[in-house]
């Protein structure tokens, strides 16, 4: 069928003679099983309620069949998370079907056939879609790297677990359902201008669109409108590099185990706390997302009746934006496999604020001789201290950008931070004080004992408290007065143990727990265990013990 500029239709009506591409530039696939579920569920009440569902408004760009070709290909602009859902969900149903010649006539009437669908992504994921449709079974979740084709497979398998429970009446029908009840306002577009401005309508009516989408549709629509779309095509693929780019960031920080509150709001605002000259005189270290969203639109609001100079800035930002997100992603995925990124990066985790320098030192080549320092500066400020200046970290990255400093001059700023901040003698007092519910103590205690820890062993270690937190005997009678509950938690007192070692000490005296520190894996424990088994260990030992420790850290974390 042939769909005109405005109509509201059947969604099974849409594929007859119809097929449909997702172009490259839109983000990819993201619907999780939360959507994919609730889509289940709206179509499971409509049915019990016997209503008809509205599924919403999809927008497509028409393209002219080429050749001997007589099926209508439709560009979709905007509703492709709605539609490939719905496209996975009927091929699901569809496979119910006992009869073959039914079930292979409703296939090539509503799916296609492998190599040829009736809903195409462009590119990686639109192969993975014809092997997900058509081999399912051969599919292994491991192996799959896009955060894209994850969500994919997930909404099969979903949509696979809940139809299995369905007869075969019941199964024809939720197919009948999909294909002539679920009601969808159809826009179908003539050029890029036109739906770009449809878009921007959409949006700003308050329908939830994600911080990328916003940036991308607002930079398309001034494009549009004020420079005869002559950056469309460079917004576009830019933004089809970021959204990649935070797709993979994704990926790959779920399989570090790192960066876990990381979102889309999180990229978008760290790029622009390290962006200070894009904004001249709007840009602060404190925007969120929405604040700085504005700004952006505002800049570009300044700048419509200057087409030169919002040609410069759109360019600029782009330019900018991308590169910042290509490098984040490639950062990322690059701990696993550069030796001195793992510990700070993994083990230590570097905080949020610092992102924006350490992404900015990286497309300029600088990380890696700065990365001891900067691993100082999250020891002793972010996590011993336990503060989070943003101000001068994110001055620094703006710099960065601004500026070719140079290794010298970077290193320069970094130690007038730490001075500024914990210098020697406050890393000293912070160090001799009660810490053992510091989270840096974990790492400090990993780098004392000088093991090199697998990320698995690391991550099972806890604080054992060498005289217990509760002990079940008289701690006097080793050296300690009554100010116990503070010295119990100095570090010279603390120590690393596996979780299943350290559940069967209890409130032991040191010297019960030998047994115990002599089957760890880390060396300093059963080096400790060593010292107990000579005989009187007691305060003084654990006060030596501590003033290693503090020793140890003032050169292993220095900053000068």
């Amino acid at each position: 069928m042939s769909i005109s500029k405005s109509q509201t239709e059947k969604f099974g009506q849409i594929f007859s003679g119809s097929r449909f591409i997702i172009p490259s530039y839109q983000r990819k696939y993201s619907w999780t099983e939360k959507e994919t579920k609730a889509l289940w569920q709206d179509i499971e009440e409509s049915l019990k309620d016997n209503m008809n569902h509205f599924v919403g408004t999809l927008s497509f760009k028409e393209n002219k069949p080429e050749g001997l070709s007589t099926d209508i290909v439709y560009e979709i602009i905007d509703g492709q998370q709605r539609i490939t859902t719905l496209f996975i969900l009927l091929k699901v149903l569809i496979e119910k079907i006992p009869d073959q010649k039914i079930q292979n006539d409703q296939i090539t009437a509503f799916i296609g056939s492998k190599g040829n669908l009736r809903l195409l992504p462009l590119g990686e994921d639109g192969e993975f879609l014809n092997t997900l449709l058509f081999d399912f079974n051969n599919i292994n979740l491991n192996a799959i790297d896009k955060r894209s084709q994850k969500y994919m497979y997930s909404a099969k398998s979903t949509f696979t677990a809940l139809a299995n429970a369905l007869s075969r009446e019941e199964i024809e029908e939720r197919i009948i359902f999909i294909r002539d009840r679920l009601d969808v306002l159809f826009f179908n577009v003539t050029s890029q201008a036109q739906s770009v401005k449809m878009f921007s309508i959409i949006n700003d009516r308050g329908l939830p669109l994600r911080i990328l989408d916003k940036t991308k549709s607002i930079l398309m629509l001034y494009s549009t409108l004020h420079l005869m779309e002559s950056l469309n095509d460079s917004i576009n693929l830019a933004f089809e590099k970021i959204f990649d780019s935070y797709d993979d960031i994704l990926v790959w920080r779920d399989k570090l185990g790192i960066l876990g509150r990381l979102e889309e709001n999180t990229i978008f605002t760290q790029h622009y706390y390290s962006s200070r000259k894009l904004f001249p005189d709007t840009w602060t270290n404190r925007d969120g997302a929405e604040t700085i969203f504005d700004n952006l639109k505002k800049r570009c609001e300044d700048l419509k009746n200057k087409p030169t100079e919002l040609n410069t800035f759109i360019t600029e930002y782009l330019s900018d934006f991308k590169a910042f997100s290509v490098s984040y992603a490639q950062l990322i995925k690059d701990i696993q496999t550069v030796p001195i990124y793992q510990k700070p990066f993994r083990y230590l985790e570097f905080t949020a604020t610092l992102y924006p320098v350490l992404v900015r030192l990286y497309m300029q080549n600088k990380l890696i001789q700065l990365l001891p320092l900067l691993e100082s500066i999250e020891v002793r400020v972010y996590k011993l201290r336990g503060t989070n200046p943003i101000a001068d970290m994110y001055w620094l990255s703006s710099q960065l950008t601004e500026n070719d400093l140079t290794i010298e001059e970077i290193k320069a700023y970094l130690i007038s931070f730490s001075e500024k901040f914990v210098n020697n003698h406050v890393f000293e007092t912070y160090l001799d004080s009660a810490i053992a519910e510091n989270r840096v103590v974990k790492y400090i205690l990993s780098e004392y004992c000088n093991n090199n820890l697998d990320i698995a062993v690391y991550k099972n270690l806890q604080i054992e408290h060498i005289f217990s937190k509760d002990p079940n005997y008289d701690v006097s009678s080793y050296g300690f007065s009554k100010d116990y509950e503070y010295e119990k938690n100095r570090i010279g007192n603390l120590s690393l143990l596996e979780e299943s070692i350290n559940k069967g000490l209890g409130n032991l005296p040191p010297v019960n727990k030998i047994t115990g520190y002599l089957s760890s894996v880390i060396t300093d424990t059963r080096n400790l265990a060593g010292e107990i088994q000579k005989g009187n260990y007691c305060k003084p030992c654990v006060d030596n013990r501590r003033k290693k420790i503090v020793d140890f850290c003032i050169d292993r974390f220095k900053v000068n």
